[in-house]
């Protein structure tokens, strides 16, 4: 039973939220215990589809707790797991982790909610001794949430597992895994248990989503693949759930050249990644890891786009694991081109085509859709922003203005940890 003091902390506790955290502080505050939590797991901290559900797990559920806490004035309140939470362990069970993992995640999030809280207490205007009373009570009542938490989420990773193990859909998820780590390395085997030859060649798909109402379970993913594959030309594929919301995908293609996807057959709140063609174990293995490095950077880009392709990201994708040193680049390569305005915008284009058509005036103008002497014009424009002839140094313009525009104006740190800006509480 809770004492006096123990309500008046949880009161006061309440109040301060209410009355003194803004929104802005509040999504600083989930923003980072989300980060924390991905980064605190190392094992799971380059999965972008682990790390894009483990982001909507913690801005989901965290917003259920701030909607009880308000509304209820009980201390022993509960807050139910939500949707995205229960999700995020599925997907934990569907890429054959260990339930050690989820468990590590969630004690990443109490220690980050618990600095949180330490650093607020500390900084509060009021009594020591009521500053013990504070801590005292978040410290059982964070304890209690986590705990609560996990219990029901351990059950639904359990169940997931359960259902992952039993039956032929078992043999193939348990079959592309192993090829994918390297344990599988017989061609006759693997095929005969897929159902699928893995000798021929192959391009690897990734399909996901980030609409809260679009999951594995709403049967939309595996019908599109298959549409995608015969809009290819390809009439053996293989499906495999990658997680709540996403599909992993082999396509025999029979050609050493990478299929036309076609982007309209795509719905909205959709994204494929594809990856370059390989054959044989070793094919299926690099495509589908040029197909997952595609879906990092179209995760992380500032333009949305329905495909992208790896062989359309390559050199950005080598170039994002080294964001401090591409900044640099950016800055000394492109400085006086860097603003977010019309004209800065319109300028990059203008050179981005000028770059990729080797200097040629005419043939840029005619991909832009201007006069020659436009072009000219605003090369001219260029040169004097950048203080020197664009023919210098053209390789390290290329690069520089490939990754500014495939990432913008973003920070080393949204870069690297694959930040897409910021959702709502009210999202």
């Amino acid at each position: 039973m809770d004492t006096p003091s123990t309500t008046a902390a949880g009161q006061w506790m309440r109040n301060y939220v209410a009355e003194t955290l803004s929104r802005a502080d509040l999504e600083r505050f989930i923003d980072k215990v989300g980060r924390s939590m991905g980064a605190d797991v190392p094992e799971l901290s380059t999965d972008a589809e682990i790390q894009r559900d483990l982001q909507l797990a913690v801005r989901s559920q965290f917003r259920l707790i701030l909607v009880v806490r308000r509304a209820d004035a009980d201390p022993d309140w509960s807050v139910p797991v939500a949707d995205e939470a229960r999700s995020l362990a599925r997907t934990i069970a569907r890429r054959g982790l260990e339930l050690r993992f989820l468990s590590q995640l969630y004690h990443a999030g109490h220690r980050a909610v618990w600095r949180f809280v330490t650093d607020f207490v500390n900084d509060a205007e009021v009594p020591a001794d009521f500053k013990v009373q504070l801590v005292v009570m978040m410290w059982e009542q964070t304890s209690e949430v986590m705990n609560s938490m996990l219990t029901e989420l351990a059950a639904t990773y359990t169940q997931e597992r359960e259902r992952l193990l039993s039956g032929a859909f078992s043999m193939r998820v348990n079959t592309v895994r192993e090829i994918l780590d390297g344990t599988e390395n017989s061609l006759d085997d693997a095929s005969v248990r897929l159902g699928y030859p893995v000798h021929r060649v192959h391009t690897a798909l990734v399909l996901w989503t980030t609409d809260h109402a679009i999951s594995i379970d709403s049967r939309i993913f595996e019908p599109l693949a298959l549409r995608l594959a015969r809009s290819a030309s390809s009439a053996e594929i293989l499906c495999v759930p990658s997680g709540a919301r996403g599909l992993w995908a082999w396509m025999v293609t029979g050609v050493d050249e990478e299929p036309a996807i076609n982007p309209d057959l795509v719905p909205p709140g959709i994204r494929v990644a594809v990856g370059r063609p390989g054959q044989g174990i070793d094919g299926f293995r690099r495509t589908h890891r040029e197909a997952q490095a595609a879906q990092q950077i179209a995760t992380r880009a500032q333009r949305s786009q329905p495909v992208t392709s790896y062989r359309d990201v390559e050199l950005v994708s080598m170039l994002a694991s080294r964001p401090d040193a591409m900044d640099t680049l950016v800055e000394r390569e492109l400085h006086g081109l860097l603003g977010e305005d019309e004209p800065a915008a319109r300028l990059r284009e203008t050179l981005g085509a000028v770059l990729s058509h080797h200097g040629n005036f005419e043939a840029a103008a005619r991909h832009l859709g201007v006069h020659k002497n436009t072009v000219r014009y605003r090369v001219q424009q260029i040169e004097e922003r950048l203080g020197r002839r664009i023919n210098h140094r053209t390789l390290h313009l290329e690069l520089a203005l490939d990754y500014f525009d495939t990432f913008g104006g973003r920070t080393d740190a949204d870069v690297s940890t694959g930040q897409s800006g910021r959702g709502s509480l009210d999202n």
